[in-house]
């Protein structure tokens, strides 16, 4: 993409919100920005650019949105472009408050389709846009209203006056000064290619020609410093402006670089004249992680400026990892680099490195432990080769290896930034001393682990398993080597249902330390949950509701693996899933639709998230009519309360009956 540096709202070390997809090479809320401005440029038609802050004065005066007040603030070109290579140069002024910042970025024919397509689609819904032909009022509209928004943008450059930084706050970020800023191209539009046509649109300029955008001409794109002198004749100022640095480079700071979305780029600085001004370290974060990088070019130029050039990239896969330069400049004395030497944390030379034969290209040192073997002013690099068949490799730092056959031998040697090698090298013997198998399967408690020595004895060994998941580690265990075959057992009681992996860790004399973690298709297995039934006052499973249709039943469920649980609850053949409240669970348990009432069975089944389960069932009687709204009130009067005892339901049926036959032999009397 087109870079160009941005400045980011606290630090430079932030990475842009804009950037919504890395499968796309254009920002559709970018886009219309941009394009809102440039159209009206366009819509002046014919003004010349060099009157276009004239207009933007009227404008402003008359009431009209002014073309600056689009926010810009949240977008870089990286929105908008792709590019093959570009090249940015950062030259400070004497002043160390101001830069003059130009780049070029190179698109090959490969992808510059798509960015002549881009930039068409700008202009969508406007005369001549987003019409598959990219003219050359689009692009004069580019270069007109460009700088406008360009002055919005963040330019992720900082500064900061002090000991080396690598944090988040406190940046002396640089900004840009729309004043100062120019654009141009070259061949965006080829007015002579073959395909060339006038512009078709009946609002285009006098000349206008336009291209399709399948047009796959090589194309550059370049951010510069504006040259021409205002109405005034006063000279544009810088186009990068920021606080002044308060000892102006005498004192050590760092300059920093959010490099983020930067494909493949090669940046230039250049920093006023400062005696004894140097490089005194370097560094490329990804993630906050430090990783190697290419040592930069350091130049003393002939007028005593320094000249400070670094290579960067970005794989846009790896969106939206952020990815951060630093540079840590001094006046201080230097202090004389030496050739590396090996470290006490090294392994010696003729030692053991043990590596699994079958496990492909392996890690053998991460690059902060590989780091931990040398003894040296910066960061080493290593050159190292392997025999039999076995080779090595080193990426991003980290050292890996693929065995061949057998054993082999990987001979080392050490090599710092400035390419100065180590006095020895060392030799490590590479080979698998020890094999290990299980019985693949699950396991409830004790797992018999089989130890195999290979290429002869090594009962010198101390042997470490642990059993993991993750986070989760069960207990250690270790034994001695065996001279020939032997046995460990480990224990998986503690662990979670599921996979187990083991943790080894194999020491000894003469043998680099060697970690690892090994499958074996050991699996934990689940334990079946516990259910049971809460009694109540009276002894019961539970109680009849009023109706004698529905049985509350209640109870607890635990599960000793954590694992979920669900509840299934069974009577007459019809089922019920119910999900407890952490043990607790209950439910009302209807038997409308049972067809036999003598007694019912209500069968309740616990199952966890590893279907493993358990049952128990209960007998419930169905409820005697002393329990049902049949039967007398629970609000009658008592005895205790003086009244008399209530009729039951008989009596009280019979004595309607007879007020009924008495009022009807009154009512025939009279």
């Amino acid at each position: 993409m087109i870079v160009v540096l941005c400045q980011l709202n606290t630090t430079p070390m932030h990475v842009p919100l804009s950037r919504q997809s890395m499968g796309s090479l254009i920002s559709r809320q970018a886009g219309i920005l941009v394009a809102v401005l440039i159209v009206a440029s366009l819509i002046l038609s014919g003004i010349p650019s060099s009157d276009l802050k004239q207009v933007h004065e009227v404008e402003e005066t008359g009431g009209r949105a002014p073309l600056g007040d689009v926010d810009c603030s949240n977008y870089t070109f990286e929105d908008l472009f792709a590019y093959s290579h570009a090249d940015f140069d950062v030259v400070f002024q004497d002043d160390w408050a101001s830069s003059i910042t130009q780049a070029t970025a190179w698109v090959n024919g490969s992808i510059s389709p798509a960015v002549r397509e881009n930039i068409d689609g700008l202009f969508e819904g406007f005369p001549g846009g987003d019409n598959d032909w990219l003219s050359t009022d689009e692009r004069e509209g580019v270069r007109s209203v460009g700088p406008m928004c360009i002055a919005d943008m963040n330019t992720r450059l900082g500064m900061h006056e002090g000991q080396p930084h690598r944090g988040g706050v406190d940046w002396n970020d640089l900004t840009w000064v729309e004043e100062g800023i120019a654009l141009d191209e070259v061949n965006l539009v080829p007015e002579d290619h073959e395909e060339v046509r006038n512009c078709q649109n009946a609002f285009s300029t006098n000349g206008c020609k336009e291209v399709p955008v399948h047009v796959d001409d090589d194309l550059q794109i370049m951010l510069l410093q504006e040259t021409e002198p205002d109405d005034n004749g006063n000279l544009p100022p810088p186009n990068m402006e920021f606080n002044v640095l308060p000892n102006m480079g005498t004192e050590p700071f760092t300059l920093a670089l959010n490099v983020t979305n930067m494909s493949d780029a090669t940046l230039n600085f250049t920093f006023p004249v400062i005696t004894n001004l140097r490089l005194d370290a370097w560094e490329i974060q990804e993630n906050g992680a430090q990783i190697w990088m290419e040592e930069p070019s350091v130049t003393n130029l002939s007028d005593g400026r320094l000249r400070i050039v670094v290579n960067v990239d970005y794989d846009l896969a790896d969106w939206p990892m952020g990815k951060n330069l630093f540079l840590d400049l001094t006046t201080a004395e230097n202090v004389p680099d030496n050739p590396p030497q090996w470290s006490s944390d090294a392994p010696i030379d003729g030692e053991m490195m043990a590596v699994m034969l079958d496990s492909g290209k392996t890690m053998l040192a991460s690059h902060e432990f590989a780091q931990s073997w040398a003894d040296d002013e910066s960061q080493v690099s290593f050159d190292c080769s392997a025999s039999n068949g076995w080779s090595w490799s080193l990426e991003s730092g980290d050292m890996y290896i693929t065995p061949g056959q057998g054993q082999s031998e990987l001979t080392c040697s050490l090599v710092d930034l400035k390419n100065q090698v180590s006095e020895s090298n060392r030799t490590w013997n590479l080979e698998q001393p020890l094999s290990f198998s299980a019985t693949a399967g699950e396991y409830m408690g004790v797992v018999p682990i089989t130890i195999n020595a290979l290429n002869g004895d090594r009962s010198g060994l101390t042997v470490s398993i642990t059993p993991s998941q993750g986070d989760n580690s069960g207990s250690t265990v270790s034994s001695a080597g065996p001279a020939d075959s032997s046995s460990m057992e480990i224990n998986v009681s503690d662990m979670l249902p599921g996979i187990v992996e083991l943790d080894v860790a194999v020491t000894g004399n003469g043998m680099a330390d060697w970690s690892f973690s090994l499958d074996l298709g050991i699996k934990k297995e689940s334990r079946a949950p516990e259910i049971s039934i809460s009694k109540t006052r009276e002894g019961d499973n539970g109680s009849w509701d009023s109706e004698g249709y529905s049985y509350h039943i209640e109870g607890t469920v635990y599960d000793s693996d954590g694992d979920d649980v669900s509840i299934d609850i069974e009577v007459c053949g019809y089922s019920t899933k119910i999900n407890p409240e952490g043990t607790t669970w209950s439910n009302e348990v209807s038997v409308v639709g049972c067809n036999s009432h003598e007694s019912y069975i209500i069968t309740l089944t616990a199952t966890d998230s590893w279907n493993k389960s358990t049952s128990i069932s209960v007998s419930v009687m169905p409820p005697d009519e002393d329990t049902t709204t049949n039967k007398p009130s629970d609000s009658a009067a008592t005895a205790d309360e003086g009244g008399l005892p209530a009729p039951g339901v008989i009596a009280t049926i019979a004595m309607l009956g007879l007020a009924g036959l008495l009022r009807r032999r009154i009512d025939s009397q009279h």
